[in-house]
């Protein structure tokens, strides 16, 4: 899965980090998050994420806005470019793991994407469509 993962993030390796990536997802997955929120979800110091979201802003794939009702606080989102970039991703990582999973003989199919289902919800995985559509089950 090691391989799925890296030839999914490939396209992007030049825009952004790995950890710039995990940002995003992270947006993708929660919605707007202050900072506080968005460096314990990534484990990181407020002051790291800070740096990487001023990056991120640089770069247009994240937008700062305040808060309504008190300036004083900030909340992080996607911007459509980042949006795009996820979605991107997201595509790519699932077209791979679907050659993946059609190299797997049809009875055993279906447990497979249970299982893999189950990953991606306990994952946080993005939501889209059901990546599954189209397989042949």
């Amino acid at each position: 899965m090691v391989a799925v993962a890296a030839r999914s993030l490939s396209d992007i390796a030049e825009e952004v980090t790995l950890v710039q990536y995990r940002t995003l997802i992270v947006l993708a997955s929660r919605g707007p998050q202050n900072l506080a929120g968005l460096a314990e979800a990534l484990c990181v110091t407020p002051a790291t994420a800070t740096r990487m979201c001023d990056r991120l802003v640089k770069k247009d794939l994240i937008a700062r806005s305040a808060a309504s009702g008190d300036r004083r606080h900030v909340h992080l989102d996607l911007t459509k470019k980042g949006v795009a970039l996820v979605t991107s991703v997201t595509r790519r990582r699932r077209h791979e793991i679907e050659k993946v999973v059609n190299a797997i003989s049809a009875e055993e199919r279906p447990v497979i994407v249970q299982a893999l289902s189950r990953l991606a919800a306990a994952a946080g995985e993005v939501p889209e469509q059901d990546w599954s559509m189209g397989w042949d089950l």
